[in-house]
């Protein structure tokens, strides 16, 4: 890994800034900057689902990756503004759940990786999904549940999308702490998991099937 990966997967705020600084200094590409944190940031999930990170580490991970972004953004915008998304996604944490460090990682990820995610919060209403999804006409949608007692809203939310007719339109993907448990079907979701890597890595194959990549 870059210096900058380095100090991200070290959780070094002030090495990390500081390295952002220097790159976009020397007129580095801004993607490959955001790069290089992601790939940091990547580690850092991959050492706390080994155990070997806690929680409030990956939260502090978490936060100063969005810190770096807040840096390089603006570099973004100048360089590659006028590019197209990879794809849409849209995300939300469904009514009756406020967990949202998970989702706030793979939405992160996604958009240093060139997606534009729309993300609708926490303890979001079955109807706002669909009301946003009409708008935002995206590939995906993200569900998120971190409690038992919530989960049943995704499909809740599932059902509301097909009496809409918005559901045979987009695919739907699942995640929190007790979905890996569960089964798909039961839910009317197309995937479902507990680990942010997998999850990414599922939407992008989507989004590439959806423009015959």
């Amino acid at each position: 890994m870059g210096k900058v990966a380095d100090a991200m997967a070290a959780l070094d705020k002030d090495g990390l800034l500081a390295e952002v600084k220097a790159e976009i200094d020397a007129h580095r590409d801004p993607i490959e900057i955001v790069e290089d944190a992601r790939k940091g940031l990547e580690h850092v999930g991959s050492e706390f689902e080994k155990g070997k990170v806690f929680l409030m580490e990956l939260m502090w991970a978490s936060q100063i990756f969005k810190d770096a972004m807040e840096l390089v953004g603006p570099e973004i915008k100048k360089k590659h503004g006028s590019s197209q998304a990879k794809g849409r996604i849209l995300m939300g944490t469904v009514k009756g759940d406020i967990h949202d460090l998970g989702k706030s990682i793979v939405r992160d990820l996604l958009t240093a990786a060139g997606y534009e995610v729309v993300d609708l919060g926490v303890d979001v209403p079955p109807e706002a999904f669909v009301e946003r999804i009409r708008s935002f006409q995206p590939q995906v949608l993200g569900l998120s549940a971190l409690l038992t007692a919530a989960v049943s809203q995704a499909s809740v939310t599932v059902e509301d999308l097909k009496k809409a007719g918005l559901r045979d339109k987009l695919r739907v993907i699942m995640g929190g702490g007790v979905v890996g448990e569960i089964k798909v079907s039961e839910f009317g979701v197309d995937f479902a998991t507990n680990n942010a890597n997998e999850g990414i890595r599922v939407i992008e194959k989507w989004i590439a099937e959806a423009k015959g990549g």
